[in-house]
């Protein structure tokens, strides 16, 4: 997710370009949950309903737990973080699920503190298991990733998802307003929507390619499919949206926009996606899917990631705004950050979000060096004075739930990491900043990485212990800037020898 900022136009250049790598490869693809829905979609009265099958592998066997991010939105909730996630005057929707079942056998799920949390009871050895839930929502309406105007739906974070259950036992963070408040492990996702026929959508899956088959008259049923994904999001969409379309080497990207919007302007925030994915693509590993989606949504998010699709929200497609080029090029390059390498962004947001930052500014310099310089410069100045946050005891290494405002998030998640990426690229080098990056990706592709891991790969990478550099950066510890400016200093001297 991206907060404001502004940048100039850029124009379209195309790079060679990679085939996507093999999807079934990695130890992290072993055991993959498989979700299947039907669902169908009332864009009229705004409501959701259907049934998930979720066939997975336990690793607790006397229990499950679901997200129900819907429920969160079922209830009034107050503060000025939630002021400004749902916007003025937000409207409540409605969530229930209707039934439950495990490996054919109804069961009573256990509701918990957090309403986003839905406890499962297993039974039985451990091993492949099926949790079948009927649900049924009427959308709320609000600023955030799930809501709706008058011409569209967009949906993210809907679908009922698995808990993580790792080293640390089972994440079952409540769902706070700011950041993103998401952990999730790819799967794979086979979805049938029903909508009236009159409507379009676009959604992780490859779209383009998706069977169309008739339902009732009126209307029509997609069957969508999505692998190796850690989320499925999807938008709906009435006939005031149109499409823009490129493809770049094996991908075809396309932006959704209305009638009523600028075309100039959605023409530049076009050109920044695709350039940007193929960028991304040449400095970071290869894109593994065959569409990517930059859909309009309404609302006030501003951007927000998903694999394969990203929303940006009205604002950015106005005559003359540019703050929609630099938002695309971040949430592109979320589709490495977040989508490809997954991390846990309740308790590590700096992992995916300050990584993410330091390439868009690696994107922007390459485009525009004017703009790009100051925006490096902006980056620089909140992500190194920090002595505020010293004596508040903020640090971009610690959970959501810490940070007390929406300033706090961006000075010391997005500046602070970059700004230490940004400052080892002058040590090293973009070239070998890059190359490095691009192994990292490999390394842990589809998987989970955590902070602990990228101390131990940088320390590897470098040649010495990396911990007092990372400490200085990410836990903002005073104790260690002498030793973390050594280490760089040394980092940029045997840079020099090579």
């Amino acid at each position: 997710m991206k907060k404001w900022v502004s940048m100039v136009g850029c124009s379209l250049v195309f790079l060679t370009w990679m085939l996507p790598v093999n999807a079934e490869e990695g130890t992290a693809l072993t055991h993959k949950p498989l979700y299947q829905a039907d669902v169908r979609i009332d864009p009229i009265k705004k409501e959701v309903t259907g049934t998930v099958t979720i066939t997975f592998w336990t690793k607790d066997p006397a229990r499950a737990y679901l997200h129900l991010y819907p429920n969160v939105f079922t209830e009034e909730h107050q503060g000025m973080l939630w002021e400004e996630l749902l916007g003025n005057g937000p409207t409540l929707g409605s969530y229930t699920n209707k039934k439950l079942l495990v490996d054919g056998v109804a069961v009573v799920g256990k509701k918990t503190k957090d309403l986003n949390i839905l406890e499962v009871p297993l039974e039985g050895e451990p091993g492949s298991r099926k949790i079948v839930m009927e649900f049924e929502m009427t959308l709320p309406r609000n600023d955030g990733r799930m809501s709706y105007d008058d011409q569209s739906i967009w949906l993210g974070n809907w679908l009922p998802v698995l808990a993580v259950y790792d080293k640390e036992g089972w994440h079952l963070d409540p769902y706070e307003p700011v950041g993103d408040p998401f952990y999730s492990e790819n799967a794979d996702y086979e979805v049938n929507v029903t909508l009236p026929k009159d409507y379009q959508l676009a959604s992780t899956a490859p779209d383009r390619a998706a069977k169309q088959v008739s339902a009732r008259e009126g209307e029509k049923t997609i069957q969508l499919g999505a692998e190796n994904v850690r989320d499925f999001a999807l938008v709906v969409m009435d006939a005031s949206y149109q499409q823009m379309e490129t493809k770049v080497g094996e991908t075809v990207v396309r932006t959704w926009w209305r009638k009523t919007d600028d075309p100039a302007t959605t023409e530049q925030i076009h050109e920044a996606a695709a350039k940007s994915l193929a960028y991304f693509h040449d400095q970071l590993g290869a894109y593994p899917y065959t569409e990517y989606d930059v859909v309009r949504t309404g609302g006030s998010i501003n951007g927000m990631e998903y694999p394969a699709l990203v929303f940006l929200d009205g604002r950015h497609f106005f005559s003359g705004e540019e703050t929609g080029i630099v938002t695309v090029v971040h949430e592109t390059a979320h589709q490495w950050f977040y989508g490809l390498l997954g991390n846990n962004q309740v308790k590590e947001a700096w992992l995916d979000e300050g990584f993410t930052e330091y390439v868009t500014l690696s994107y922007l310099s390459q485009q525009d060096p004017l703009m790009g310089a100051e925006r490096v410069r902006r980056r620089l100045e909140q992500g190194t004075s920090v002595q505020y946050y010293v004596a508040e005891e903020q640090r971009p290494w610690q959970a959501l739930s810490a940070f007390p405002d929406n300033q706090s998030y961006s000075d010391l998640v997005y500046s602070r990491p970059s700004s230490m990426l940004w400052l080892l690229q002058g040590a090293w080098g973009e070239e070998r900043v890059h190359d490095v990056l691009k192994q990292y990706v490999e390394k842990y592709r589809y998987q989970v990485v955590t902070g602990k891991e990228w101390e131990a790969f940088l320390s590897e990478i470098s040649g010495e212990d990396a911990s007092a550099f990372l400490d200085y950066w990410l836990k903002v510890d005073m104790s260690q800037q002498e030793q973390a400016a050594a280490w760089l200093e040394r980092q940029r001297l045997k840079h020099q020898k090579k």
